[in-house]
């Protein structure tokens, strides 16, 4: 056989791209896109602010789905998400975001009106608090409650069922046997980590001041520790939140079925 036919009819393997060791930095892009927009919302005020700060929970949920995709597929779970386009993606975000933002405006107007203008403040940065640190044990908590919310509706629509904010809040109730301990081991996880990023951060900080090392790897530190952080407490959260769900249907909850079985 000539050698021409002979490389024509042997299969062709492509390369595949791979995080590798680095999957938990798999997130990393659209927690630095997250990251900008929260820069832009504490600098920029009125409705460019505002704009910044909705770019940056989109962000986070984008990372999130990413996120809870990859956890479901590593725990030999079946997931339809990475079929999702772009297009598909950002209207799942509309679908989750909008009725979890305005249950947090709510909750944090009925705080505010008791005098607790702190706390409220704090429960306002939910869905910021899943992947970013917070100063406030009930602000922590409360990203806990949020994230395993989001991952119940997410599920939901996944499934082709009913992925409004209350099914998801009855569906919380009915798997509290497992999910409340989880939620509760989210908050404490991210309590932890956020000792630990407290002292790390003190860390680099000295290290970014001290003269002598290039600006490109003071840089390379910065970066390394805001979204290597960011990135473990995402993971974290939806391991946990993950092997929670998946005991739950062990014990004989069933999850949302398909369409095409509703049908």
């Amino acid at each position: 056989m000539p050698k021409a036919v002979a490389l024509a009819a042997a299969p062709v393997h492509l390369p595949t791209l791979s995080y590798g060791p680095f999957r938990l930095m798999e997130a990393v892009p659209w927690l630095m896109l997250a990251s900008a927009m929260r820069i832009i919302a504490v600098v920029v005020h009125g409705l460019v602010g505002l704009l910044a700060a909705v770019c940056s929970d989109i962000a986070i949920f984008l990372a999130f789905l990413l996120a809870a995709r990859r956890m479901i597929e590593l725990t030999d779970g079946k997931t339809g998400l990475g079929r999702l386009s772009f297009t598909q993606q950002l209207l799942l975000a509309r679908k989750v975001l909008v009725p979890i933002i305005l249950m947090t405006l709510a909750v944090c107007m009925a705080v505010a009106a008791t005098g607790a203008r702190w706390t409220a403040q704090n429960l306002m940065l939910g869905v910021d608090g899943i992947a970013f640190d917070q100063h406030a044990v009930i602000g922590m908590a409360w990203s806990a409650f949020l994230a395993a919310v989001m991952l119940l509706m997410v599920l939901r629509a996944e499934g082709g069922g009913d992925a409004t904010l209350p099914t998801a809040l009855r569906e919380l109730w009915q798997r509290a046997s497992c999910m409340l301990p989880a939620i509760v081991a989210v908050a404490a996880a991210h309590v932890g980590l956020s000792v630990v990023q407290g002292m790390m951060r003190v860390v680099v900080y000295a290290f970014w001041h001290v003269p002598g090392p290039p600006q490109l790897m003071r840089t390379f530190v910065f970066v390394l520790f805001v979204f290597g952080f960011a990135s473990v407490r995402l993971w974290v959260t939806l391991a946990i939140l993950t092997f929670a769900l998946r005991e739950s249907y062990r014990r004989g909850h069933a999850m949302p079925a398909p369409a095409t079985e509703q049908a």
